[in-house]
């Protein structure tokens, strides 16, 4: 089998495949000898590419682009790409920043270079979110706390105000607030499916529709929706949730199809964030 592979190979790699896969020795040897062959192989590859004959041939032209795409996805999927847009200077209004994912992200993006608006139905969450920003080198002049209840539309304006006497407008909606009964359907008190609707789905409606109209008028703008996967499958004591959760990631999908329908979709995005089960004391 290895003298199959490395007959495949120019004759320059044999011995140091042979060596790195056959001969008894020890792991720094092996390792060392697969990090020579991984370097003479890049070599003869920026060989190849520098070469101007090469692209004279149309199957470098497709390798190259294929080579292109699968690099391109790869640093996406580990945050390293190049071209991702700078958010310094955006203004974030994030939903359930007092505890959990969003005290997280209200760190991220403090560091980022984002102003801040963070709310909560718990001030004393909000204040330990705001401590720990500023003890991550975030300037406490970039940071907003206030009391907001998402399940009622009138807080949710109240919030959006303060918000924009702060900061002006706001240019990246985070809805992230979120709550979980964890009864089974028979158990559920018709305050818990109510409370549970309106603030893990119906709050979303109120905040676009608060937030939305001036993202158009700037042409910048990105909503994001911390759903869940219950929000893609059914689980046994979380017919409310997953029923909520299901209607955020409807909402994400009607309201980019609608910016695309509107034109609006080149300046404003939207992203649907479906996280497995997380501790963050919900559940």
């Amino acid at each position: 089998m290895v003298d199959h592979i490395a007959s495949k190979i120019s004759d320059d790699y044999k011995q140091i495949v042979i060596d790195a896969v056959v001969r008894p020795q020890g792991f720094k040897a092996k390792l060392k000898g697969l990090m020579l062959l991984v370097a003479k192989f890049m070599k003869k590859v920026a060989d190849v590419v520098v070469n101007p004959d090469t692209w004279k041939k149309k199957k470098s032209w497709i390798f190259a682009l294929v080579f292109l795409r699968c690099a391109y996805v790869l640093m996406n999927e580990y945050g390293m790409n190049p071209f991702k847009k700078s958010l310094k200077g955006d203004h974030v209004f994030l939903t359930g920043a007092g505890s959990g994912i969003g005290q997280g992200m209200a760190i991220k993006f403090g560091k980022l270079g984002c102003k801040l608006s963070l709310s909560d139905i718990n001030m004393d969450g909000l204040k330990l979110t705001q401590d720990l920003c500023v003890k991550a080198g975030i300037s406490v002049d970039q940071i907003c706390i206030f009391v907001c209840d998402v399940s009622s539309g009138s807080s949710i304006k109240e919030g959006a105000e303060k918000a924009r006497a702060a900061f002006g407008e706001v240019t990246i909606l985070i809805n992230n607030a979120g709550i979980v009964s964890g009864k089974n359907t028979s158990e559920l008190s018709d305050a818990m499916i109510d409370r549970t609707l309106q603030v893990n789905t119906i709050s979303h409606l109120h905040t676009i529709k608060e937030f939305l109209p001036g993202m158009i008028a700037k042409k910048r703008g990105h909503i994001v929706s911390i759903a869940s996967m219950a929000g893609h499958c059914g689980l046994p004591g979380l017919s409310d949730y997953c029923a909520s959760k299901y209607g955020a990631v409807a909402i994400d999908e009607c309201v980019r199809l609608e910016l695309i329908k509107e034109g609006h979709s080149g300046y404003i995005k939207t992203t649907c964030i479906c996280p497995y089960f997380i501790s963050t004391g919900m559940f």
